[in-house]
């Protein structure tokens, strides 16, 4: 092996990471021959010793072109790496009876990490854990791990994501994000008690007051909230937990893309957890149509405008026009003035 190849070993040896830049290895090689910073046949002498240490099994080069300076002859490689340095041995793990609910996840266990969450989990079972209620995810995560948002990163990880471990045999369950949400007095409602959402917090507040005005006058009760924009398929579920619990919710949003979107998929989370649909709030919808409010947006193809409008229902065609057109109205259009001069419209949702 060449003098310089030997001075590249014994730099790549004392190396404490795996990968080294080969513009190291130049200054390297400079310091070990000066006259390599000026003679033109220093790329050739550095590529081989490169291939000498490539030869001996003592690195090895990129695998993509991409990382090679083929700005000049020979192609340099940009990095050379170690081998990969041996693991050391371990002794056989003994081998383990789970539980026969624990079994699949045993099968699939084979670190440490997770051998620890299957233990705690057993332990868990052991103690007649099945047979306690459900709750909050980070309640249990605090309870079995003394971390109280260890479920939220395991959630993710093969046990979990392959079926073979729980959240309700763990007897937990995720909780959706609670949205905004003030209960207004006032006479019965016909169709029976609201929960009346508006998209944006601002238009939250402007509802809230022309909603306490109107009922102070002998208007309908109902909850008055704030879906938390893009959140609110999500925060839909939390509306179990409103007192009283309402009969139907009712959204108003912006005309655009993302504000017909959120209710649409709001909608269907809705009623698959056996709750009311998200219907549209059409009175203010109305209101919002009859305004000159357009803004710019982005363009949408016909097929999608006509898809996410459909949540409109009367009100589709209008909507799809306002997103074929490139524009967008939002809901702020309708806004603290409008709503005091028109509760008649607001009583009516």
């Amino acid at each position: 092996m060449s003098a310089l190849a030997e001075r590249f070993a014994e730099h790549i040896a004392a190396s404490p990471v795996q990968r080294v830049e080969v513009a190291d290895l130049y200054a390297v090689a400079v310091a070990f021959d000066r006259s390599l910073a000026t003679t033109p046949t220093a790329r050739n002498e550095i590529r081989a010793a490169l291939d000498e240490l490539v030869a001996a099994g003592q690195v090895a080069f990129p695998v993509s072109r991409q990382h090679f300076d083929t700005r000049e002859e020979p192609p340099l490689p940009k990095w050379v790496r170690l081998p990969p340095r041996p693991r050391p041995g371990r002794a056989p793990r003994d081998v383990r009876v789970w539980p026969a609910a624990l079994e699949a996840a045993g099968r699939i266990a084979a670190r440490d990490d997770e051998i620890e969450v299957l233990e705690i989990a057993a332990v868990f079972l052991r103690d007649k854990g099945m047979s306690r209620p459900s709750v909050p995810v980070r309640e249990r995560s605090l309870e079995l791990f003394g971390d109280e948002k260890r479920l939220d990163r395991l959630k993710s990880t093969r046990l979990f994501t392959s079926g073979a471990l729980t959240m309700d045999l763990l007897r937990c369950h995720e909780v959706p994000i609670p949205f905004v949400s003030q209960w207004v007095a006032g006479a019965p409602g016909p169709r029976g008690t609201a929960l009346l959402i508006a998209e944006n917090h601002h238009t939250y507040t402007s509802l809230l007051e022309a909603t306490r005005l109107a009922a102070a006058a002998g208007g309908p009760a109902r909850h008055v909230g704030y879906g938390t924009g893009s959140q609110f398929p999500s925060a839909v579920l939390s509306v179990p937990l409103l007192s009283p619990q309402p009969d139907r919710i009712v959204y108003f949003g912006d005309v655009d893309l993302e504000g017909l979107q959120i209710p649409a998929t709001a909608s269907l989370n809705s009623q698959r957890a056996g709750l009311p649909a998200v219907e549209p709030a059409y009175p203010l919808y109305d209101l919002l149509f009859a305004t000159s409010y357009r803004r710019p947006a982005a363009p949408v193809a016909e097929h999608v405008a006509e898809q996410v409008a459909g949540w409109l229902g009367p009100l589709a065609g209008q909507a799809q026009g306002v997103l074929m057109a490139c524009t967008r109205i939002p809901q702020e259009a309708v806004g603290h003035e409008l709503l005091m001069a028109r509760l008649p419209a607001l009583e009516a949702v």
